[in-house]
């Protein structure tokens, strides 16, 4: 199976085997799945696109 990009906005990282599936569409990690909630880094310590999302805030 090929690898492809994240669908993060912003991520550079590829989705592997142990990716997340959300909405139809794959991201390298529940931190990218869930756009960085509270400002939850992406796991590649090469890829800062946590700084490009943010997570929708609750109550607002």
């Amino acid at each position: 199976m090929a690898e492809s990009k994240c669908a993060c906005p912003g991520c550079t990282c590829d989705v592997s085997g142990n990716a997340v599936s959300r909405d139809g569409q794959q991201f390298c990690s529940q931190a990218c799945a869930d756009r960085h909630p509270n400002g939850a880094p992406c796991p590649s310590g090469n890829c800062h696109c946590e700084t490009s999302v943010q997570a929708p805030t609750a109550g607002l």
